[in-house]
């Protein structure tokens, strides 16, 4: 069977011939796999930059986020029967290839209102925003700004938190504005502009809550715009160190799919209460290329690999 599997850090992905997996032990299951997700993260495995999170020994399978047909279910499996279309994330890699073994509890019931690309778009983005807000309390009336809204984690959370009744500020790449707006941002401001002054006057005595999703300088400057006891989560390891520096308390999440979160986000979708806008679809075989269209802002969407 064919997959995409990485054999030294910083060059391109290759797509090899290897041997089908072994039938699922328990608690896991063999998956076709129809399509796979392409995020920032994959391009931080490829580049080495995230390399760290890995935790196995290269040449490995790429890919964190897949969606297909359950082939085999092992012993003590519930929930999943054979034939039945599921999402996942089996870790930061291990996705990209025809079959895959995965552990049940991180896949979940595939939305029945999207085809199989179009579900590959939702796993990781949308789990991530599901769990990032969680921490943050947000109630009806409260204001979250949202640092680096413009790809699936980000669109995620906008609308997640606006269905909340939160008042969502977002930082943004120009040419994702009037997006976020329509998916349910009060105000969604140019990244590298001075967005900072242009929020202050939406932001009263201060914002109640931030998600960073960028860190560095931009996570900085968001000091102008809070309040005393306001609350952050970042997906950024790095920014835990800096933003204390600061004086911000801070919370780390680093996204772990479950099924439950999984089904939340699948009815969630089903509802027409989530979407999640969907850019270049390319084959397999354009893996390279695919990686490279995350970084392009040409491709205003979720990248995704079909096999």
């Amino acid at each position: 069977m064919r997959a995409v599997r990485l054999h030294e850090l910083g060059a391109p992905p290759r797509l090899d011939e290897i041997p089908a997996p072994d039938p699922p032990a328990a608690g896991r299951l063999l998956v076709e796999v129809a399509a796979g997700g392409v995020g920032s993260w994959d391009v931080g495995v490829a580049s080495g930059r995230l390399a760290r999170f890995v935790g196995q020994p290269l040449p490995y399978v790429l890919g964190a986020e897949l969606v297909g047909r359950v082939a085999a279910v092992g012993a003590g499996v519930t929930g999943f029967t054979l034939g039945d279309r599921v999402m996942g994330n089996p870790g930061i890699v291990g996705a990209w290839a025809q079959a895959v073994t995965v552990d049940a509890a991180v896949c979940g019931r595939a939305p029945a209102s999207l085809d199989d690309v179009e579900t590959a778009a939702v796993p990781v983005g949308a789990v991530t925003a599901l769990q990032a807000l969680r921490p943050l309390g947000l109630e009806d009336g409260h204001t979250l700004l949202i640092l680096g809204a413009g790809g699936s984690v980000g669109r995620a959370a906008i609308q997640l938190a606006a269905a909340r009744g939160a008042i969502v500020l977002a930082t943004v790449p120009a040419w994702e504005s009037a997006r976020s707006e329509a998916l349910g941002a009060a105000h969604a401001v140019d990244q590298e502009d001075d967005w900072s002054t242009k929020l202050q006057p939406h932001v009263g005595a201060g914002v109640d809550a931030v998600l960073d999703l960028v860190g560095g300088a931009t996570l900085e400057r968001s000091l102008a715009l809070l309040q005393s006891g306001s609350r952050a989560v970042t997906t950024l390891a790095e920014s835990v160190e800096r933003a204390r520096e600061l004086g911000l308390a801070i919370d780390y999440l680093r996204m772990r799919s479950t099924t439950a979160d999984l089904d939340a986000v699948a009815a969630l979708i089903d509802a027409g209460d989530l979407t999640m806008p969907l850019g270049t679809v390319r084959p397999l075989d354009e893996v390279a290329a695919a990686l490279q269209d995350v970084g392009d802002p040409r491709h205003k969407g979720k990248v995704v690999l079909r096999f």
